[in-house]
């Protein structure tokens, strides 16, 4: 159906739907389900916003217009407050390091941010909400980007983990061991792992099971093999058990396991499995890495998920540095033009 035909509050969505079947597994398509929802959501206060015009009169419209601003900081403050209890719980449970302390600085930002927004709504001061609005173009371009790709990882690895076809091959991804021993994280990659390796079996296909992860400095044995030997303990077929041990990150982790695959002519959809906050770069890499499938999560303590994320989020815009530099660079843009205006019209 053309799209002049469907109502035009539909279209963002139909365009995320068309993405995600032509290709999941990139950021864009994160990009447009969070568009379509940001667009559903501003139809839907619209609509109350025209319905309480109708029914209400004038002061009923300031009081639904304050309650909307009032939901919206105690949402921003609830979010802020949960950041915060995150990180700090992090630290205790695990051990003060500078990283740790990501989703707290995230937090506290969010506070200030609220502050500085109630002050100048406070004021009354077109040319301070202006300013406001200025500086927090760049803070807009990294939070949407950050909100769509929070939203997306987790939609995809759900959907893929109900929806997924059934695999030719499981790969579980590593992580680091603890004393040369499996720890509570990478074990809950091996047993859902394990669980997308059942689900494939049942389906009535030929599955292998690859364990992927080399040897770091402080580790007696590659993870690839000490994962391996945690699934012969829980009861797995050896015949089933491929293991690559020579990767250190994550695209390497895909790109030496697409080799080791395509070298025993191991072919169809391969289903990654590693933890929930890393699932869609994971994805990200896999498709670049040229391996057909997706992706599906192990659930990690929600005490850890909140830093992992930001951690994620960073890499992802690491690993596209020029294109997010230029764009936020174009986002500052009307801030130094305001700037030299400003200058300008005070020298002369």
């Amino acid at each position: 159906m053309p799209l002049t035909y469907l109502a035009p509050e539909l279209i963002p969505l139909v365009i995320f739907v068309i993405s995600f079947r032509m290709e999941p597994r990139k950021f864009r398509t994160g990009l447009y389900l969070f568009v379509a929802f940001a667009w559903l959501v501003v139809v839907g206060v619209g609509s109350a916003v025209d319905a309480a015009t109708d029914l209400w009169n004038e002061v009923g419209e300031v009081y639904l217009i304050f309650g909307l601003l009032a939901l919206t900081g105690l949402t921003v403050t609830a979010l802020a407050i949960f950041l915060v209890v995150a990180g700090l719980t992090l630290v205790i449970k695990e051990g003060f390091r500078f990283t740790r302390l990501l989703s707290v600085a995230l937090g506290l930002m969010l506070v200030g941010l609220l502050v500085a927004g109630v002050l100048v709504l406070q004021s009354r001061s077109l040319p301070m909400l202006g300013w406001f609005a200025l500086v927090g173009l760049p803070a807009a371009y990294l939070g949407a980007g950050f909100a769509a790709f929070v939203s997306y990882g987790i939609f995809y690895p759900a959907w893929m983990l109900r929806y997924g076809p059934p695999a030719a091959v499981v790969i579980v991804l590593g992580a680091g061991l603890l004393k040369g021993r499996v720890p509570p994280l990478l074990a809950s990659r091996l047993r859902k792992g394990r669980q997308v390796f059942d689900r494939s079996v049942a389906a009535g296909r030929p599955v292998l099971l690859v364990t992927s992860g080399g040897k770091g400095p402080d580790e007696p044995v590659a993870e690839g093999v000490a994962m391996r030997d945690f699934l012969l303990a829980e009861g797995m077929d050896a015949a089933s058990l491929l293991v690559e041990d020579r990767s250190r990150n994550t695209e390497q982790n895909l790109t030496y396991t697409a080799a080791l695959l395509a070298g025993k002519k191991v072919s169809g959809p391969a289903a990654v499995v590693t933890s929930d906050f890393h699932a869609l770069r994971a994805a990200l890499l896999m498709r670049k890495a040229g391996l057909p499938g997706y992706v599906v999560g192990a659930r990690t303590a929600r005490y850890f998920w909140p830093t992992a994320v930001i951690r994620e989020y960073a890499a992802v815009l690491r690993e596209h540095f020029w294109l997010n530099a230029v764009l936020l660079s174009l986002s500052c843009v009307p801030l130094v033009v305001a700037l030299i205006l400003t200058a300008t019209a005070r020298v002369g």
